[in-house]
């Protein structure tokens, strides 16, 4: 399979996307090869592994290895054991933004290591109120909004569901001081209809049909329909690209 296409064996992925800019993904895959920190196990040193590049796309995995105690009775008395377990995340770069699935903790070391490598920052990407609030606007169907309000008020969270035309008029949120946690409805991809959830902090869900194979310029079109820089209409268009 190419690498800048990821086969949902389920009906939905979760992925975390990262600001990455990467002016030529084959000499950062270079200098991850060269330079990086590669993964080891005897040593435990974290870092990457089965890395490739298109030249266009960078894919890869970075791991570490991680103790953790659990808990059990030997003779009746309540004793500790430490064990360790690998923990890793998956990461594929287009040059503007990466996408990790996987654990958290290796995410972070990973973010750390390409911003060594490259120089620049790689950080989550936030989303902010505008962007949420306009993206629900280009959903075919709104499913939740998950709203947020300052802390002296007696509501703090509010998960409002269905077709939400104009979410400020229910008496639980303050209309003119909210902030917008999440969006979830329908959006028409180039590669169909998908159930898009979208977190401030940078999360992304997509609900899709089991066994489809999405690919990365989706992807990039799904965080171009987020940041305002693409819009629905281009779907017709993208597919002719495909």
């Amino acid at each position: 399979m190419p690498i800048n296409e990821i086969e949902i064996a389920g009906s939905s992925l979760s992925l975390k996307c990262w600001k990455a800019e990467m002016e030529e993904v084959n000499k950062i895959f270079d200098r991850i090869m060269q330079e990086g920190e590669q993964f080891d196990l005897e040593s435990e040193i974290p870092g990457f592994h089965d890395c490739d590049c298109d030249g266009e796309i960078l894919r890869g995995y970075f791991s570490g290895i991680v103790p953790f105690e659990v808990e059990h009775l030997v003779e009746g008395n309540t004793t500790r054991t430490l064990f360790k377990r690998i923990e890793s995340c998956e990461f594929i770069a287009t040059g503007r933004t990466m996408f990790t699935m996987g654990r958290p903790g290796p995410a972070k070391g990973l973010s750390m290591a390409l911003s060594s490598i490259t120089g620049g920052e790689v950080a989550l990407l936030e989303f902010d109120f505008n962007q949420l609030s306009q993206l629900q606007e280009r959903m075919a169907k709104i499913k939740t909004i998950v709203v947020t309000n300052p802390k002296e008020k007696e509501i703090r969270r509010a998960r409002l569901a269905g077709h939400i035309e104009s979410y400020t008029d229910y008496n639980i949120i303050d209309p003119r001081n909210h902030g917008i946690d999440s969006v979830s409805g329908v959006v028409t991809t180039p590669l169909g209809s998908m159930t898009v959830t979208v977190g401030k902090k940078g999360s992304l869900r997509l609900g899709v049909t089991r066994g489809l194979i999405l690919n990365t310029a989706c992807l990039e079109w799904v965080i171009d329909l987020i940041r305002e820089e693409k819009r629905p209409e281009v779907v017709e268009n993208f597919k002719s690209s495909l």
